[in-house]
């Protein structure tokens, strides 16, 4: 598979088949960055805010009649691959202050990629358990309105991921204040980085590192 990392907490996944998955668009003005439209077979959405929510982002299907959304709690399998949509919450306080949140876990080309969204809390052990394998596991580490760099690093020692890639972090583009920059994570990481920073990446399952790695990614 084909991961291209388009700023924020949006990726760009596009599999073997051809067929192109987009996760969490963004409104450009809401969040400083630029994000052209584009086309897409599926779209993920995590919650209705506008730095996940720009479903108008995508203007069409390119192998399916029309683009499916997700943005429900679910299972659902779109041209052979497969999603797992997991409830979760935005905060630790069960959502009371700023709603759900949900996890995407698909499986492509064979490997499980995992994309937290805005996640805000401690996953319990089921829910990990749940998450199975992981290749990819795309997490938040700004901290403020999702999970902190000491967080997602906990989380990733449960989860055990092929690949560690951080999103939802300040830029010196980003217009949403609060977020801790990069290399707040970086400081507490003790994972190996997983060479170069890159936009985009090709990931087969002969490929996968022995241990956890940490892949950086620029938008």
């Amino acid at each position: 598979m084909e991961i291209t990392y388009l700023g924020h907490s949006c990726f760009k996944i596009k599999n073997k088949a051809g067929l192109v998955i987009y996760l969490d668009p963004f409104k450009s003005d809401f969040v400083g960055l630029p994000l052209p439209k584009d086309v897409a077979d599926v779209v993920t959405v995590s919650h209705s805010h506008d730095d996940h929510n720009a479903v108008e982002v995508i203007t069409g299907p390119i192998s399916r009649e029309k683009t499916f959304v997700i943005d429900k709690v679910g299972e659902y399998e779109i041209a052979g691959v497969q999603f797992s949509a997991m409830n979760s919450f935005h905060d630790k306080n069960s959502g009371a202050d700023r709603g759900k949140n949900i996890i995407i876990s698909m499986v492509v080309d064979g490997l499980i990629v995992v994309h937290l969204g805005d996640l805000g809390m401690k996953l319990s052990d089921s829910q990990v358990e749940k998450l199975g394998s992981v290749a990819v596991l795309m997490v938040p580490v700004g901290g403020t309105y999702t999970l902190d760099a000491t967080e997602a690093l906990s989380l990733a020692d449960e989860v055990q991921p092929s690949y560690i890639i951080p999103m939802h972090y300040q830029t010196s583009s980003s217009k949403i204040n609060g977020l801790a920059k990069l290399e707040v994570f970086l400081e507490k990481n003790k994972y190996p980085l997983a060479g170069e920073t890159v936009h985009k990446v090709k990931i087969e399952s002969s490929s996968l590192p022995d241990d956890t790695q940490v892949l950086l990614m620029n938008g």
